[in-house]
């Protein structure tokens, strides 16, 4: 286990994993939490990680301490053993492991306080608290054994504070296309959508970025020589926000940038790296925000030109889209933190009591 660099123990663990193949949306959505609990709520948030990496680099930038899973550990053993040794108050889920719902149960009659992040499995039924944006998958969910309270919305988009200040719409000479894919691009989008965009014959500007995991990096350079002098390549961007906000549209993976995206009313063709991605990006598409083109893997290449074209060809199509997206007001993070904070202090009200330790798993 990695030493925290803060001399307090964490109040709250936030328990998330990324790496190039998984991505990193995980981890970027759950700091953008973390820094509210801290700046607002004056809480010591500690990241609980399974391996060492980008994703670490990520959270030891903003300063907050990382624990790493030993080896010798699983994981149910590991999150015991933080949960006993540091006592805090509260833990954050926003993974994609199979830890069972049964331990949550478990961790909430200690008196912790159990959030999940946009979880897709059982473990929503365990937990005091559920945020979601609102996808088509939870229509459908089974909520028969939560006890909690579930919270699902456009109000509860988890995203960094500067996607909650409203940026002047660009005004561009020529349109600017946005072409972003996460931070690894494990699917390798981003060469689709420049292979797409060479076919656009409407007039545009393109900035590419590349994540500061991206994983295409042979096979972007021997793409490049043909590519017009249009493409612009970008790599590990600092002002993110400002980037989008000087787009006209963007194309990108869906996930977190396509909720950054909306929040700064950008109008965006979106790519779906999984099927359950795909499903999620049709609540945006529904909305009027964002034309979702399915799952990567049966959008040919003609299909995103298609779509791209349209919308540089109508700007009234743009300004309809861009006025949709006013109802996320990147604010989500706030709120988020602030349930938990109150759960929080309800439960340490409710159970003022001598503490309870675990019995670890074997």
């Amino acid at each position: 286990m990695d030493i925290p660099a803060s001399p307090h123990s964490p109040e709250i663990f936030i328990r998330c994993d990324g790496s190039p193949q998984l991505g990193l949306g995980h981890v970027v959505r759950c700091l953008a939490l973390a820094c509210e609990l801290r700046d607002t709520y004056g809480m010591h948030p500690g990241f609980a990680m399974m391996d060492k990496g980008v994703a670490e680099t990520l959270v030891a930038r903003e300063q907050f301490p990382v624990f790493i899973k030993p080896e010798a550990f699983e994981e149910i053993q590991w999150i015991d053993s933080l949960l006993n040794e540091h006592r805090p108050k509260g833990l954050i889920l926003d993974i994609r492991t199979q830890l069972p719902a049964t331990e949550l149960y478990r961790w909430r009659d200690a008196g912790i306080t159990v959030a999940v992040i946009d979880d897709p499995g059982d473990r929503r039924q365990a937990a005091d608290l559920a945020f979601y944006p609102p996808v088509p998958q939870m229509a459908k969910a089974d909520w028969s054994r939560f006890t909690g309270r579930a919270f699902i919305g456009w109000d509860y988009l988890l995203l960094r504070r500067e996607f909650s200040v409203k940026r002047t719409q660009p005004h561009n000479p020529v349109p600017s296309i946005l072409v972003t894919m996460g931070g690894s691009d494990p699917g390798g989008l981003t060469l689709l959508a420049l292979k797409a965009l060479c076919d656009v014959t409407e007039p545009f500007r393109a900035r590419v970025v590349l994540g500061r995991a991206f994983l295409h990096d042979q096979a972007l350079e021997e793409l490049r020589p043909g590519l017009p002098d249009k493409f612009e390549f970008l790599r590990d961007v600092s002002d993110m926000p400002a980037l989008m906000a000087d787009s006209d549209l963007a194309v990108a993976a869906f996930g977190g940038t396509a909720y950054e995206l909306a929040a700064l009313n950008i109008p965006a063709v979106l790519l779906g790296l999984t099927e359950d991605h795909a499903t999620s990006a049709r609540a945006l598409d529904d909305a009027g925000m964002s034309i979702s083109l399915g799952d990567y893997r049966q959008v040919p290449e003609t299909r995103l030109a298609e779509a791209v074209t349209e919308l540089l060809a109508t700007p009234s199509l743009r300004q309809t889209m861009r006025n949709a997206c006013t109802i996320v007001d990147g604010k989500g993070a706030q709120r988020i933190a602030g349930r938990i904070n109150n759960a929080m202090a309800h439960a340490m009200h409710r159970n003022a009591a001598p503490e309870t330790t675990m019995q670890e798993k074997p």
